[in-house]
């Protein structure tokens, strides 16, 4: 079996999930869709839609949106739920083409869908034209005003944030159901960190570069050497499926004299964990020069097995573009252009705290893939295995053990087949088939858009170079001599 070194499914500024069963909308999806499929009404429909929606019930959400789209195609008031229930599916591009076309401005779901597709795509203008039009909302509830908060992060609107994170933290209500339920604790604390670490803006790259890029010993994760004001050098792992700050070990933070401004919770693989808030004044990555890092401080060190002090999120290079070169072992951040890439252009979207997302082929079916180079696995969704092989039984183990960032929490393994799988211009006849729950009930939810398959280290040892420009939201991956053997599309 694949050894799992999941440590980056952090999510830290993203919700820490409450379980499934708390969500008191659950036990109305059963009546609603019913009532739903007796009536054959749009109001039923939208109905019903809405309480899937609140209850995270993607799955019924999915089926509910195709018997809308083939019954009631031409009710206005089903389009933005249809659009809404087809992305937290996956099946974006599906979503995106439907969602094209949702122009209200008293539809605060179109709204929310349009400006974080547009976010997603790296339309930033456009993105600001959507968040303008639902920033003006009569009555903007805690979804409306988490969504301008995020909007505002990625959009470099820093003189907001601590005014939306005030409001977010007071409308929010975990009553509504998803995705309040989850933003309820993202909130914690981030208006105190916004007030005490004023309105310049964050995650500063003041200085390009490049900087050796190697891999640990014992654990095989891409790791760089760094200064922290002025101090270090620290070894971290360089993780793209971590999230738009650095995390240090608690240990070198007390060494650093680093004081948490205010509390919160970062959530991985292994469950909930306390964490404190930092800004890192300065950071030095070789060349590369970083002012007012966001930062979380926590046992680290714990979590990589002793072998690194931190983790670095590549979301705090997100006005630039990075490649990794696996290779010959170097990070290099550039400004971001409109020039390609070496290698071939992937279809990408930078969702939540900018997770980097392939869209992929499993099986021959639309999929989404988040590259996680602080994984040292490939694992597929275990709802996308049961869909894939429906007629195959899927067998599920608890491995007994803790793994990665969090608790004392053990995530689920199932066991399948391989699945072909198509991504940059290759095609993977069998792959993956191991399948890790947290890709249902962690990362998915909390991203809003059903993450089929979590694809690490095995994958980018495959690859020569992986470049990625974050505000154009656009993915170059040249493929390494040694894996030329796959079969060719």
């Amino acid at each position: 079996m694949q050894r799992l070194a999941l440590t980056a499914s952090l999510l830290m500024l993203l919700p820490c999930p409450t379980p499934a069963a708390e969500n008191p909308w659950r036990s109305k999806v059963p009546a609603a869709v019913e009532r739903a499929y007796a009536t054959r009404t749009a109001g039923a429909f939208a109905d019903a839609l809405d309480v899937a929606w609140r209850a995270d019930d993607w799955e019924r959400g999915l089926e509910l949106a195709r018997r809308a789209q083939r019954d009631l195609a031409d009710e206005p008031a089903l389009r933005s739920r249809v659009a809404r229930a087809l992305y937290r599916a996956g099946l974006v591009i599906e979503a995106e083409t439907l969602a094209d076309k949702l122009d209200s401005s008293d539809d605060a779901i179109a709204l929310r869908m349009r400006l974080g597709i547009e976010l997603a795509r790296g339309r930033h203008d456009e993105a600001r034209r959507w968040a303008e039009r639902l920033a003006g909302r009569a009555a903007p509830d805690g979804e409306d005003i988490y969504q301008l908060y995020s909007a505002a992060f990625v959009l470099r609107q820093s003189e907001r944030l601590a005014d939306l994170a005030r409001k977010a933290e007071r409308s929010i209500d975990p009553n509504n159901g998803y995705p309040d339920i989850l933003v309820s604790d993202a909130v914690q604390g981030l208006s105190a960190f916004h007030d005490a670490t004023g309105p310049q803006p964050l995650n500063q790259v003041v200085a390009h570069g490049s900087a050796p890029l190697t891999p640990l010993v014992m654990i095989g994760l891409p790791a760089v050497q760094i200064e922290i004001n002025g101090r270090g050098p620290y070894r971290l792992v360089l993780d793209t499926g971590g999230s738009i700050m650095l995390s240090l070990d608690e240990t070198v933070a007390e060494e650093l004299g680093l004081k948490s401004i205010a509390p919160a919770s970062v959530r991985g693989v292994s469950g909930r964990q306390e964490t404190g808030q930092v800004l890192f004044d300065q950071v030095t990555i070789g060349s590369i020069r970083c002012r007012r890092v966001m930062g979380r401080t926590f046992d680290v060190r714990s979590a990589l097995f002793n072998s690194a002090d931190g983790i670095i999120g590549t979301g705090i290079f997100a006005d630039s573009r990075i490649t990794l070169d696996f290779v010959d072992g170097r990070l290099t951040v550039s400004p971001s252009t409109d020039e390609p890439g070496p290698g071939v252009r992937t279809d990408a979207r930078i969702i939540g705290d900018a997770k980097v997302m392939a869209l992929v082929e499993l099986g021959g079916q639309p999929a989404v893939a988040m590259l996680d180079s602080g994984a040292d696995a490939i694992a597929l969704a275990p709802s996308k295995l049961e869909r894939l092989f429906p007629d195959r039984h899927i067998p599920r183990y608890d491995p007994g053990l803790a793994l990665g960032v969090g608790g004392d929490d053990t995530p689920q393994i199932a066991i399948g087949p391989g699945v072909e799988m198509k991504l940059g211009g290759r095609t993977f006849p069998n792959y993956g088939g191991l399948g890790l729950d947290v890709l249902d009930t962690l990362i998915s939810p909390v991203l809003g858009v059903q993450t089929n398959i979590l694809l690490g280290m095995p994958l980018f040892r495959e690859t020569r170079r992986v470049t990625i420009d974050f505000p154009r939201a656009q993915l170059w991956i040249e493929w390494a001599e040694h894996a030329r053997g796959a079969e060719q599309r």
